[in-house]
């Protein structure tokens, strides 16, 4: 029998030799932008869902950007949402009444680019807000819906493995709570209420990674942050993020089971922090001129550390096809074969053009090896 792409994926976490180097590429908002504005490609036309686009392009899957069946409830409180037209989309403000006050987010879409971001965090002023905050926090629970696992596990099928996408870290929560600059301030003025939010948080989410590390179907867990040196200056990764990435990599290696952690940007100065938390491995990291961290570098974080990327916003946009080829002549003849799953370095751009999408796919096959009736 012929291996299969989730053998081979199993093959690359534990260590082992691959038959080929999985090609992985991360493209779920390009996908999604297209099928949005209706220009998706003539090969792309009859998905139904990303991951039939995965296996169209011949993908090895093992996306962040699936539904594995992580779930957010609140369960005592209910959000009011209020949505109004702006320029570049819909304007959406999500207020909670607390017993301690009132707290309000803005989220503000960007049609055009098939993404958003947060005008307004639900924490300004620990002061006024710690209370509502800390009530908002204590009330949510966060679940795990094992049938959609099941549903999106049976669609992936032998083509791949679903890293299940759980949550973030603490120091990403506080990010997304209280936005970056004012989680400086608060970490500062007041570290014992953050030390506090933060375990909180995290022994709410414990018990949810628990039941992952034990399921015999779950093979691998993603933490969803955006790990980059700037945002996570190594003092503050110490405090809020390694020692419970370090305690949820030790759950799943107890288990058999791989963790791994999203990140976007300069990693070189948090290698001695991702080797002490024995981390399986970064998803998505980007390579020089836009980040510090190469794939040889990576590979040699920890005996066992698993690199994720490959394709970074050069190589989708801002070359031509023979700079691509060139680029990936001199790339990939420096990274190791093993521990080696070639990614897109955070997102696929949606301007990325097609044809670049399946020039990089058969530069990989040439290069790591592909699956039997896999484009080469």
């Amino acid at each position: 029998m012929s291996l299969t792409k989730r053998d081979n994926l199993r093959n690359v976490l534990t260590g082992g030799e691959p038959a080929w180097v999985p090609f992985a590429l991360n493209f779920a908002q390009w996908f999604g932008h297209h099928r949005t504005f209706g220009t998706l490609p003539v090969d792309l036309r009859g998905c139904a869902s990303y991951i039939q686009a995965m296996k169209v392009l011949g993908c090895d899957i093992f996306s962040r950007n699936l539904d594995g069946g992580y779930r957010e409830r609140d369960t005592l409180l209910k959000a009011r949402e209020h949505d109004v037209s702006a320029s570049t989309g819909s304007r959406r403000t999500i207020t909670y009444e607390t017993p301690y006050g009132t707290l309000q987010m803005v989220r503000q879409q960007q049609v055009a680019l098939s993404t958003s971001h947060e005008e307004e965090h639900f924490v300004k002023d620990w002061d006024r807000d710690g209370d509502a905050f800390r009530y908002l926090l204590d009330q949510r629970v966060y679940e795990w819906d094992e049938a959609v696992f099941d549903a999106v596990d049976r669609e992936v099928g032998d083509d791949g493995l679903v890293n299940v996408p759980v949550a973030c870290t603490p120091l990403k929560m506080l990010h997304n709570q209280f936005g970056l600059a004012y989680s400086c301030l608060f970490v500062v003025d007041h570290p014992e209420a953050a030390q506090s939010i933060c375990d909180l948080y995290w022994a709410k989410l414990r018990p949810l990674l628990q039941r992952l590390a034990a399921h015999p179907r779950v093979a691998s867990v993603i933490l969803m942050d955006n790990v980059d040196t700037p945002f996570y200056p190594p003092a503050l990764a110490r405090l809020y993020w390694a020692p419970y990435v370090k305690e949820a990599a030790a759950l799943m290696r107890a288990n058999g089971k791989y963790l791994f952690v999203h990140a976007c940007g300069k990693l070189a100065g948090l290698s001695p922090i991702f080797a002490d938390c024995r981390v399986t491995g970064l998803e998505g990291v980007a390579h020089p001129p836009l980040a510090d961290w190469t794939a040889p570098a990576a590979q040699a974080c920890h005996p066992d550390f698993i690199f994720m990327g490959g394709f970074g916003a050069h190589e989708q946009e801002s070359m031509g096809d023979a700079e691509v080829r060139a680029f990936y002549a001199g790339y990939l003849a420096r990274a190791s074969r093993r521990r080696f799953i070639f990614s897109s370095s955070c997102q696929t751009s949606i301007h990325t053009p097609w044809d670049r999408i399946k020039l990089v796919r058969d530069i990989c096959r040439a290069w790591g090896g592909a699956p039997t009736g896999a484009s080469a």
